[in-house]
């Protein structure tokens, strides 16, 4: 990958980790080690049991891992303490006669904030204590560095499909219709929108920060506007409206959101247009993502999604 290419793939994958909580985190983390460490063991929990405080550990160096992924990392260090403390103490009282523990570390889901003084400490203490080769806080920038150490192919396994301009060619009206049904049932607005004076759209691009893939993104699918538009006036007004006033709320809470400390070229515009793609349609087909695109590129030109320069 060139470094666009790459800064694209980057922000799609930090939409995934701040959104990944608990076993969706636990879950991306262990797909990741699995793939870049070959001796990598995830273990799951089994009833009772539960996974004996060992998310996953590198069998060869005797590495430790176990995830703690809050939704509100910057208040959960007082937890994420007493978890390390605890873990560990159910790892060693389980392992002890088994296997030697070289090394422990808590994969905390910072989303992009970074560690604290009182975790480091914490891990300090138990590395000396316990006479261990290391104890540390793997972060969420650790994880993503893992990642990109690995193959290209593997890389976009793993982050999952990324929208490319040259597929969305034609407007899939099948597609289009199963990601309104779901926007629909799945996304109610809180209320209404006011009309919006539509300014330039190249100018509306560059205004909001968008990098070049997404304002090639967006210019390709305005080219389905007459389409989009067709299929509206077929099926009535209120879809429309009903869509716009969701978009609308959606953009209002992907923009109020914390991404964290993300740079390296990363923009906060890319990361809210990925985080309404990614809550539109989540885990989908190329076709239905593609749809997903287009409907945004029809409230984005419109200014019910993203600022207007005007104002």
């Amino acid at each position: 990958m060139n470094r666009e290419e790459k800064t694209y793939v980057r922000t799609i994958f930090a939409n995934k980790v701040l959104s990944a909580n608990g076993q969706a985190y636990e879950d991306l983390f262990c797909s990741i080690m699995a793939k870049a460490y070959s001796d990598f063991v995830p273990i799951k929990p089994q009833g009772k049991v539960g996974d004996r405080k060992n998310d996953g550990y590198l069998k060869s160096v005797g590495r430790y891992f176990q995830v703690y992924a809050p939704e509100e990392p910057k208040h959960s260090i007082k937890k994420a303490i007493q978890k390390a403390e605890g873990d560990f103490k159910g790892l060693k009282s389980f392992l002890q006669n088994i296997q030697p523990i070289n090394e422990f570390h808590v994969v905390f889901n910072d989303k992009y904030h970074g560690s604290t003084a009182e975790l480091e400490k914490t891990l300090k203490n138990i590395k000396s204590v316990h006479k261990l080769k290391d104890a540390d806080v793997f972060l969420a920038k650790h994880l993503e560095d893992v990642l990109f150490g690995l193959p290209d192919d593997v890389i976009m396994s793993i982050v999952g499909y990324i929208p490319d301009p040259s597929t969305i060619e034609m407007i899939d009206y099948q597609s289009l219709r199963e990601i309104i049904s779901y926007i629909l049932q799945s996304h109610k607005p809180l209320s209404a929108q006011p009309a919006l004076v539509v300014p330039g759209f190249n100018e509306k691009i560059e205004f909001n920060g968008l990098s070049k893939q997404v304002k090639n993104l967006l210019d390709t699918a305005s080219y389905q506007m007459g389409s989009l538009d067709e299929y509206f006036y077929k099926n009535g007004a209120v879809i429309k409206q009903e869509l716009r006033d969701i978009l609308s709320e959606k953009y209002k809470e992907a923009q109020a959101k914390d991404f964290g400390d993300i740079s390296d070229g990363i923009s906060k515009g890319d990361l809210v247009f990925f985080d309404i793609l990614g809550s539109l349609a989540p885990n989908s087909s190329h076709s239905i993502e593609n749809a997903a695109i287009i409907l945004m590129t029809k409230y984005f030109e419109s200014c019910d999604i993203f600022e207007d320069p005007g104002k």
